[in-house]
């Protein structure tokens, strides 16, 4: 009598709990299959209730829910955001937040790195893209969510968090330990190579919306004033951000009515295509290469795409990271969101690079360790030698490199001249530099320069 007795009264929970929180009209085209789980659902979540063996707390049963409706999708792009998420992702969109410094999705049981963000604890550590990080202060990253992940590379400024992570072509998995900093990217740098009457601009991310693209064209113009009779657009280890962005800054190099990108919802059916505008500001007969790598991703292969079908400049460097997704943010009621994947995204050609990327015009790959360099490389992260050494010589001159290739030698670390270098100037204060070009170990830049430099058909160089 008492089992029947508490099967009525969860059964009486479970219409309470359905009636109440599921009104009629407030699940969108709900089909008769779907009532009948969510039927089952409720009387799952009345059962942990009421029998469970412990107490269990009711928002993280909700919470563990929605994460796992999601997580179902089979999308490392989709996700559910709750306040601290919401709030974390404003402050990013915003150019400041608490952390290590690198652009994450997840895949395959892991945290998988799109890129680190320029001059941040990541890009100090050496932390590249595709690398996948399997574990967070001892905790595996297969059993936890996305944004349990980022909550934990999180935290208070000063403090430290241990990796672990996996490389490409490397058999033993790295342990890292990185101190958390305050995160403020700057988006748009410049340099002008006036011996070559060039213009750089470094992109770090597709965000800050009207201000970045201000400050974007603030920088072209400044660079056409100096002089400047060609373009290099630096999108290596930009993991992309806003899609309206991206479109504005495609269309200031694109003439009017161009085809920049076209995006295909459920089904495959076209939804929209952007195309370029009759706008005065722009800048189509610069002559223009555009750097990328393994870290462009998203907007960044929108921008290198529309450049790259219309012949309008050069793509140069290593296929992209293949993201061709577009993520919608929903904010929900209590302060809380979810980011959803609703289309794909497709270049001008009508290709989808989705897990493709973008093909380079020209392949150059830049300063790579051995297998050798590799082994000592871990020899000297496990010893901290280039910490030790950076104490007393914190800026790069060539004295200094000397004296480290010394110490090296006589601590029994065999690097290539050329990693040795590229790992001491990477964490080390240049004196009388600006920091953005280094064209002794960037074969990139150098290639994109003599394209550039180039003499035409007809012209001969003096």
């Amino acid at each position: 009598m008492k089992n029947k007795e508490r099967m009525i009264w969860i059964g009486v929970v479970s219409f309470l709990s359905f009636a109440l929180i599921l009104p009629t009209g407030t699940v969108k085209g709900i089909s008769k299959n779907g009532e009948s789980y969510l039927q089952i659902f409720h009387e799952v979540l009345s059962t942990i209730q009421t029998d469970y063996v412990e107490s269990v707390d009711e928002e993280k049963l909700y919470v563990g829910a929605i994460r796992g409706l999601i997580s179902s999708l089979g999308d490392p792009h989709s996700r559910f955001m709750d306040r601290e998420d919401f709030s974390q992702l404003q402050e990013e969109t915003r150019g400041s937040f608490g952390g290590l410094g690198m652009e994450v999705s997840f895949a395959d049981g892991a945290i998988v790195v799109i890129s680190p963000i320029e001059d941040t604890p990541a890009m100090k550590a050496g932390i590249l893209p595709q690398d996948r990080i399997v574990e967070i202060d001892g905790k595996k990253t297969n059993d936890l969510s996305l944004s349990d992940s980022i909550k934990l590379m999180r935290g208070k400024v000063g403090t430290s968090v241990n990796i672990k992570l996996e490389r490409k072509n490397q058999k033993e998995p790295l342990n890292l330990t990185l101190v958390r900093e305050m995160i403020k990217i700057r988006y748009v740098r410049s340099s002008y190579l006036e011996k070559e009457k060039l213009g750089y601009i470094k992109l770090n991310q597709f965000m800050g919306k009207d201000s970045t693209l201000s400050e974007f064209k603030k920088e072209l113009n400044s660079l056409k004033e100096k002089g400047a009779e060609g373009l290099i657009v630096d999108l290596r280890m930009n993991p992309g951000g806003l899609l309206d962005l991206a479109i504005s800054l495609s269309d200031l190099f694109l003439k009017p009515d161009m085809d920049i990108v076209s995006v295909r919802g459920r089904g495959g059916e076209l939804v929209r295509v952007f195309r370029s505008t009759v706008a005065n500001d722009k800048f189509t007969n610069l002559p223009l290469v555009v750097l990328i790598n393994e870290g462009s991703a998203s907007a960044s292969e929108i921008f290198a795409g529309a450049m790259q079908d219309h012949g309008r400049g050069k793509i140069l460097g290593t296929v992209s990271f293949g993201k061709g997704s577009v993520q919608n943010i929903y904010p929900l009621s209590h302060n809380t969101g979810i980011a959803l994947t609703i289309q794909k995204y497709y270049t001008p050609s009508g290709k989808s690079i989705h897990g493709k990327g973008i093909q380079p015009d020209v392949v150059v790959k830049s300063v790579e360790p051995t297998e050798d360099d590799r082994f000592y490389i871990r020899k000297m992260a496990e010893k901290k030698m280039l910490e030790t050494f950076l104490v007393k010589n914190p800026n790069y001159s060539e004295a200094n490199f000397l004296l480290f290739e010394k110490f090296l030698a006589e601590k029994g670390i065999k690097l290539s001249t050329e990693v040795a270098k590229f790992l001491y100037k990477t964490r080390s204060t240049q004196e009388g530099k600006n920091g953005i070009l280094d064209l002794e170990l960037d074969p990139q830049m150098r290639k994109a320069i003599e394209i550039l430099t180039a003499p035409k058909e007809g012209e001969k160089k003096a």
